[in-house]
């Protein structure tokens, strides 16, 4: 068995295979190298490089992969689907503020910056993409394997840091994933089916926001390779589904 990975993803790959060899007794191999000749079961940990074995991976596939990784791709997708999002768009917004997406692929928060006016856009921000921002609290990370609830965090913020008037709830603004039950959002699960029947991607964390406006769970981002080796429990949660179906 093959976890094919990035390098800055290692590290999570490298724990998963490692806790998938304890429940099933199989070799577990982590390769970085796209040529490799590997034979099935392949997983995928967050690389869309097709490599030599590309038609071979289920989970997950390249090319939803090359979706979930670039934010306007994926925010289009979800449109194409009827899915509620976070759109991301480019153009002159009607209305302010709007988060600016300096990078579409990054991670962690790195690129985003709230803008509040219009001659602000205009003067630093208008070659850029953009989303309006909405007020979506609770945020959680969603693990899902198969449409299916692996785990339930919810975004909650370092109580000594000063509020703020706009948040972006990632790390490096002083926010962290608390776990949380499933019980305690039965509107989430109607959505996650409706999103994993239109876009079948096997595994990963989704970012999801209600939305106290239009009353609704929003899809913000997904990450196909969600950083798992600093948490063993989440850790066996994916190795154990990984168990259950490559038996």
């Amino acid at each position: 068995m093959f976890i094919f990975t990035h390098t800055n993803l290692k590290p999570s790959a490298v724990a998963l295979a490692r806790k998938l060899e304890e429940l099933t007794s199989r070799r577990v191999l982590v390769t970085t190298n796209p040529n490799s000749t590997l034979p099935p079961p392949i997983i995928r940990w967050g690389t869309s490089v097709a490599g030599s074995f590309g038609h071979l991976t289920k989970y997950n596939p390249p090319e939803l992969i090359s979706v979930v990784a670039n934010k306007y791709r994926f925010s289009q997708s979800m449109i194409a689907t009827g899915l509620p999002c976070v759109e991301v768009t480019k153009g002159t917004p009607e209305r302010f503020p709007v988060v600016i997406r300096k990078i579409l692929e990054g991670c962690g928060g790195v690129g985003i910056d709230v803008c509040t006016s219009l001659e602000e856009f205009n003067e630093k921000y208008r070659q850029y993409f953009w989303s309006y921002w909405r007020d979506l609290n609770p945020e959680l990370g969603v693990h899902i394997f198969n449409g299916r609830i692996l785990k339930i965090f919810k975004k909650v913020r370092d109580e000594s840091l000063p509020p703020e008037q706009f948040p972006i709830r990632n790390m490096t603004r002083g926010w962290n994933f608390s776990r949380v039950k499933e019980e305690n959002f039965p509107k989430l699960i109607p959505g996650l089916m409706s999103f994993y029947e239109k876009f079948p991607i096997a595994f990963g964390r989704l970012d999801i926001g209600w939305d106290r406006v239009d009353r609704v769970y929003r899809i913000i981002e997904m990450n196909s390779a969600p950083g798992i080796a600093q948490n063993p429990d989440t850790t066996e949660a994916y190795a154990k589904s990984f168990a259950e179906v490559l038996k």
